[in-house]
């Protein structure tokens, strides 16, 4: 029986190295897949960490671009006040010399009227004066034929021809 105590117990130590050489066979795949994984941690972390620094990078960028453009906003926004104020003294300008312009145009046409006004007044006066001296001249005229009539009407012609 020790022969076969002995082949049984080889059987069973060969059963038992293979299970054990299977079971260092799962640890050395788990160990593969853990390196894997590792490498695949690592992998990712890298492109984590350039990821981050692009981030940062890209938000330094954003944060330089925005003061550029407050800058830009703001000189901008003083040109912008400049020529509306430009626009107010210009605009201000052509309204006075407008006005100057009106009151010029406006008194030179008060003085031609003035002296349209006075030139009427002396025409008027002149004609007023014509017809007065017509008038009175027609009133002659009619007291010359009233006396003329008059001495027609006392005086007897027959005999003063006779």
């Amino acid at each position: 029986m020790t022969e076969k105590n002995w082949e049984t117990d080889i059987r069973l130590i060969q059963s038992d190295v293979k299970q054990i050489q299977k079971f260092f066979g799962k640890v050395d795949k788990s160990l593969d897949q853990m390196s894997d994984l590792s490498k695949n941690v690592a992998v990712q972390h890298e492109v984590l960490d350039s990821t981050k620094e692009k981030l940062e990078t890209v938000a330094a960028m954003c944060e330089d671009t925005k003061r550029s453009e407050e800058t830009r906003m703001v000189v901008l926004n003083d040109r912008l006040e400049e020529y509306r104020a430009s626009a107010r003294d210009d605009h201000q300008r052509l309204a006075d010399h407008n006005a100057e312009k009106r009151n010029i145009s406006h008194n030179q046409l008060m003085a031609k009227l003035d002296s349209m006004e006075k030139s009427l007044h002396s025409r008027i006066n002149d004609q007023t004066k014509k017809i007065n001296a017509l008038e009175n001249w027609r009133y002659y005229m009619m007291g010359v034929g009233a006396v003329m009539m008059f001495l027609l009407a006392k005086f007897n012609w027959p005999n003063l021809f006779s």
